[in-house]
């Protein structure tokens, strides 16, 4: 017969009671306010220790007793307090390795995990959602940075046609849509927004040397719109949403998504991944429809030498009402100084939201070649 000291609870109510509890064969005495309840060993359950906390019994009435002292709890139950997962927890090295292990699974979950998701919850968003994801946009992007167009009616007509064109050679219904509008923030650039509907500023018709060179960049958004990439960088952007749409269902969490939308499509850099897509799609399309890839290759020069030559320079602080960087006096002559970063001199525009221009350049007239 052994004895050990616990706290104990009747199940009945919550005042804590001392208590000692003794094993006698196959039997457990529990002695407490000079009441005894005696119980038979199976139905005395004794829980899995977690490293620190006291040892406990559940008892089948519904009690409970704590003991505080594990030796003793061990010699009188027979019950090793080394558990496995005392075990483990116990040792540092497994912690640390434990803690490393759920880095890398956050880590991979960011960067595959959500992308992977957001691309299922994109082709399985329904269609009156995204049109009205991307009402909502363009709406907020008129108000915020574009202004009607200032290009001839001619030069629009023409733009609008060669969209036309292009879209009915994607296959892609006649919701898919051309609009124009000046840049203004985000000077000479092209966008294409959730629900099919395509961005093309005046700044970024100006600066093209030919028609075929805006339609390589419209080739190009399609390609986005087709795969529906807009809507899946919106989603990845709105973790909260994405992941509230798909444990539960809650297509109503669609509201953060669009309301941060707009934002998230005016400066989206699309992975490189979605940028092999649209350009090979374009690439396909110029093709089908008489032209060549190297028209988009034009494209890219003349988007590269007009942000060089600062023709498409925005004042993008001023407009958002941010102090210009102070200037850091340079010992090195002007000539051996670096050149500014490309961002910072030229805001929001096409290039700066589409990386590697010289392999895109490449890989443009390589499938000229083909």
């Amino acid at each position: 017969m052994t004895s050990v000291q616990a706290e104990y609870f009747d199940g009945k109510s919550a005042r804590r009671q001392l208590a000692t509890i003794t094993v006698i064969g196959l039997r457990v005495v529990v002695d407490a306010d000079g009441v005894s309840t005696d119980y038979e060993r199976g139905a005395v359950r004794i829980m899995p220790r977690v490293s620190g906390t006291p040892r406990r019994l559940e008892f089948s009435d519904g009690g409970v007793a704590m003991v505080a002292d594990s030796a003793a709890f061990t010699a009188v139950f027979g019950a090793s307090s080394d558990t496995l997962a005392h075990r483990l927890e116990s040792r540092l090295g497994f912690v640390a390795a434990s803690l490393a292990g759920v880095v890398i699974a956050l880590v991979l979950g960011y960067v595959y995990g959500i992308p992977l998701v957001a691309r299922e919850v994109a082709l399985r968003l329904p269609a009156g959602i995204e049109s009205q994801l991307a009402e909502t946009s363009l709406e907020t992007l008129d108000r915020a940075i574009f202004e009607p167009s200032a290009l001839p009616f001619k030069q629009q007509s023409e733009l609008l046609a060669t969209f036309a064109q292009l879209r009915i050679a994607t296959g892609l219904p006649a919701s898919v849509r051309l609009v124009v509008r000046k840049g203004g923030l985000i000077g000479a650039n092209a966008l294409a927004l959730p629900g099919g509907t395509v961005v093309v500023t005046d700044e970024l018709v100006q600066i093209m040397p030919d028609i075929d060179a805006t339609a390589s960049v419209l080739a190009h958004e399609l390609g986005h719109v087709h795969h529906r990439h807009s809507l899946q960088q919106v989603l990845q952007s709105s973790i909260a949403a994405l992941v509230a749409m798909v444990v539960y269902g809650d297509v109503g969490s669609l509201t953060t998504v669009i309301v941060a939308a707009p934002a998230a499509l005016a400066q989206s850099a699309y992975s490189r991944d979605f940028e092999r897509e649209a350009d090979a799609f374009a690439f396909a399309l110029l093709k089908r429809t008489g032209r060549s890839p190297r028209a988009f290759a034009a494209a890219m020069i003349a988007l590269d030498n007009s942000q060089r030559a600062g023709q498409s320079k925005v004042k993008w602080r001023e407009k958002l009402g941010l102090p210009e960087p102070e200037a850091t006096p340079s010992a090195q002559p002007p000539e051996q100084q670096p050149a500014p970063n490309r961002d910072e001199a030229e805001g929001f525009g096409y290039l700066s939201t589409h990386p590697a221009t010289e392999q895109r350049i490449r890989a443009a007239e390589a499938a000229a070649e083909e």
